[in-house]
């Protein structure tokens, strides 16, 4: 495995997270890809425009329920992330979580392709 590819991957998501929880329409669209395929657990997808305007809206704070797992694939250029989380929305609805995301190295950056969640029982 990558050590260095998947601590950068690691380190993408954390500021998609970040970015997330506060609203940050430009982080996110600078951690995205032109194409996105945003998929969520009540199976709507969203395309990249509708993605960051949705998280500007709800400022969710997503945390990791427990340790993820990331792949690098192909000379270090994809990862999938895979793992549980809590998504922490407005009026202290928490929503659990399954997903899997893939990144792809574009240059030197770390972005988010596509994405797709489940919920958890609770």
């Amino acid at each position: 495995m990558n050590d260095s590819a998947e601590q950068a991957v690691r380190a993408a998501l954390a500021r998609f997270n970040a970015a997330a929880k506060v609203g940050d329409a430009a982080a996110l669209a600078a951690l995205l890809t032109e194409d996105l395929m945003y998929s969520h657990s009540n199976a709507k997808v969203e395309n990249k425009a509708e993605c960051i305007a949705a998280l500007v809206r709800s400022n969710i704070d997503f945390r990791e329920r427990e340790s993820w797992t990331v792949q690098v694939y192909n000379g270090g250029t994809c990862a999938l992330v895979h793992g549980k989380m809590d998504a922490y929305n407005p009026g202290d609805i928490i929503v659990p979580l399954h997903f899997l995301m893939t990144w792809v190295k574009v240059g030197e950056e770390w972005l988010l392709a596509g994405r797709h969640t489940t919920k958890l029982p609770s």
